[in-house]
């Protein structure tokens, strides 16, 4: 993940196509601007989105919504996914 404060190896839970949970016990303020960017099977996608609230109790961490993904990034995203749930 490249942000504010540099490049940190992090846990991401509940990937899709619009967003992820960063499992880390770092916060980030909601609006947050940065980029994760995530081994997918054999190589490495940029996905560049915002800190979003999450609502208490959901643990350490913070929420991450993909507001613009680059059309290659969304279709190397799907089908990672896809390759996952089979």
């Amino acid at each position: 993940m490249d942000g504010q404060s540099g490049r940190h190896e992090i846990r991401l839970t509940d990937l899709s196509p619009s967003g992820c949970f960063v499992d880390t016990p770092m916060t980030f303020p909601a609006g947050t601007r940065l980029t994760i960017f995530a081994m997918l099977g054999d190589s490495e996608v940029a996905l560049p989105g915002r800190v979003v609230p999450v609502a208490a109790g959901s643990g350490f961490g913070f929420a991450i919504d993909f507001p613009a993904l680059e059309e290659s990034a969304r279709q190397r995203l799907e089908a990672y996914i896809k390759e996952r749930s089979a």
